[in-house]
């Protein structure tokens, strides 16, 4: 194995620790497993989507209502805004 490809190798598998750790940090509502995502309204030519950050995959999905959602990678989660009384 060459140097580079060693350091290329390891430079991988440093930015799989990085996102498996910020995966590990998505909300989680007390007396459920499934994560919550916060949405971003988008207001596109013809509706109102809802971008937020998957709680999996850590790419932006876009969704045309809150609640339930299964992503396009996967990923099973909860669209909803915060509570502003919980804050």
């Amino acid at each position: 194995m060459t140097q580079k490809s060693n350091e290329t190798r390891h430079a991988l598998h440093a930015r799989s620790r990085e996102s498996n750790a910020a995966v590990a940090e998505v909300i989680v509502p007390q007396g459920t497993d499934m994560p919550v995502a916060r949405p971003v309204p988008v207001q596109t030519s013809g509706r109102l989507e809802f971008a937020a950050r998957c709680p999996q995959c850590r790419s932006w999905h876009r969704h045309i209502g809150l609640g339930e959602k299964d992503a396009p990678c996967g990923a099973h989660y909860l669209l909803q805004f915060k509570n502003k009384e919980a804050a």
